[in-house]
């Protein structure tokens, strides 16, 4: 850092929900998600830089310009002036690994850094569940991304507002196959569709503290699959071939994705699409 250019990097997990129900409100902050989900090894690099030099905010995805609203939002809510955002994902876009999340809370915690803003993790954190939430890309991403591990969440709202506990696991591998591309805020739209998704959410939601365990959150994911009528016909028959190789799986909330553990998982998938494995993050978001 110089006396000219100030900068910060912060990193961020991607999050996989197994099972969740939607928490409408007016106000953002009190919005949410309950559910369940992990956090992965898979991830967000976000850099801010100061930028005399431009007029308007630059945010780079990839290395590529991006509009990113849900980014831009964040830089807009916390600095006057303009940055430049560099965000580089590992993990994949649209297929429900909380990218959007991961880049709006890198930008949060960079800006707090490289700003001197002042803010508590919760309070960066919130901003960008707010934003989140403005333009309906996720719901509950941001608050289990800010914590790590098997994430549970227990009260709806912005980090600060809802409540959350963790399962303690091992850092597991985690592998995945990714279909297509699933519109967030289109599922969230639907009235009728998240009336079964709510309900399904719920009952998951309460059997899982009866006994909160990695391998209840993964039956439960699994029934949650079905019951909410989410799932694609390719995503059932990868769940069932996973299972017939003595692994355990769940569709990916809300992605066209399929996630599985144990077993002879990542064999069984292959004939689905290309298998990836990675590791359940127990960090959160942090600064590099």
């Amino acid at each position: 850092m110089n006396g000219i250019t100030k900068t910060a990097r912060a990193f961020v997990p991607s999050h996989i929900t197994g099972f969740f129900a939607a928490h409408r409100q007016e106000e953002p902050r009190l919005a949410g998600s309950v559910g369940c989900g992990l956090c992965l090894s898979l991830g967000a690099t976000t850099t801010i830089e100061s930028a005399p030099e431009i007029h308007d905010t630059e945010i780079f995805l990839n290395g590529a310009r991006s509009e990113a609203p849900v980014s831009r939002y964040v830089v807009e809510k916390l600095v006057k002036e303009p940055v430049r955002v560099k965000t580089e994902l590992s993990m994949p876009l649209g297929a429900g690994f909380g990218a959007s999340g991961a880049g709006a809370l890198g930008c949060a915690y960079a800006l707090n850094s490289c700003f001197n803003l002042g803010l508590t993790a919760n309070g960066a954190a919130a901003v960008a569940h707010e934003a989140e939430v403005t333009f309906r890309t996720g719901l509950g991403d941001v608050i289990a991304q800010n914590a790590g591990g098997l994430v549970v969440r227990l009260q709806p709202g912005a980090p600060g507002t809802g409540r959350i506990d963790r399962i303690p696991v091992p850092t597991m591998p985690i592998s995945y196959v990714v279909h297509g591309p699933l519109s967030t805020s289109q599922v969230l739209s639907d009235e009728k569709t998240m009336t079964a998704v709510n309900l399904a959410g719920e009952a998951a939601l309460k059997e899982l503290l009866k006994r909160p365990t990695f391998t209840n959150f993964l039956q439960l994911s699994r029934r949650f699959t079905v019951q909410s009528g989410l799932a694609s016909d390719w995503a059932l028959e990868a769940i069932e071939a996973v299972e017939a190789a003595g692994g355990m799986a769940g569709m990916i909330m809300l992605g066209d994705a399929v996630f599985a553990f144990g077993g002879g998982s990542a064999e069984a998938l292959r004939t689905f699409g290309e298998v990836h494995t990675t590791t359940i993050s127990q960090r959160g978001a942090n600064l590099d």
